[in-house]
Parts: structure tokens; C-alpha cells; sequence
């Protein structure tokens, strides 16, 4: 893993590559810059049933409408995009659609990968 240090530029922090979205970045906890832990942690806030493994993910299809709101983050897409469709109570639906990068994170949290103690809130 390369380390760089821009002392001049940034007060001695040192920057490495961020192992999702490969950015130079300070890194924060398990590897990532300060983005991906906030999109992480959203991700476990906003579907925690699905991080807590007590709703069926469904396969994962994609999507080729640009400007959908991407579940994660809240920014609209730009291009084909990972999408999941929830089927829930009351024949409801429920589309999840996410960036690339954040569909990286999605997996980690749903597959349990780097998972911290976090709380959060059902996706219903």
C-alpha cells in the first residue's frame, strides 16, 4: 500500500488510497476515507434489516435510467447503475438504487464484511 505525505500542503496527515473508491485520502476505519465511512454508516442506518441479515436480498438487476437518487447517498446517478427491487408488505415495492462505489460498500454491509456494532432503522 503506497503512503504518501503532503506535509507541506496538509499539516503532517498522511494520505493513502482509499480500498473503495481510490481516492488519495486520510484514511479513517477499515481502510477508508471519511466518504465511504459516511456512506457505510448510512447504508447500515437505512437498511438495517437487510444489514442484520432478517430481510431476503433480492438478485441484484441493472438499471439504465440516469438521475434515479442513489439509496446510499442521496446523489443522482449518471449512469447504469446496480438495482434491487424490494418486494414488501401490503404489495409494496420498494427500488434501491446505487453508484458503483456505493454498491461496493452496500455488499460489504449486507455480506457482513467490516461490520462495526452499529444501530439503525428498518427499511420500510
Amino acid at each position: 500500500m503506497a503512503t504518501i505525505s503532503l506535509s507541506f500542503r496538509n499539516s503532517g496527515k498522511v494520505k493513502q488510497v482509499c480500498r473503495i473508491c481510490r481516492e488519495l485520502r486520510e484514511l479513517k476505519r477499515d481502510r477508508l476515507c471519511a466518504g465511504c465511512v459516511r456512506i457505510k454508516s448510512q447504508i447500515s442506518v437505512r437498511f438495517a434489516e437487510a444489514v442484520r441479515g432478517t430481510v431476503a436480498i433480492p438478485a441484484e438487476q441493472h438499471c439504465e435510467r440516469r438521475g434515479c437518487a442513489c439509496a446510499a447517498c442521496d446523489v443522482r446517478t449518471l449512469d447504469s447503475h446496480p438495482l434491487y427491487l424490494f418486494d414488501l408488505a401490503r404489495a409494496e415495492r420498494r427500488e434501491i438504487h446505487l453508484h458503483p462505489r456505493c454498491h461496493e460498500l452496500w455488499l460489504e454491509a449486507v455480506n457482513g464484511l467490516n461490520r462495526g456494532p452499529e444501530q439503525g432503522i428498518d427499511i420500510g
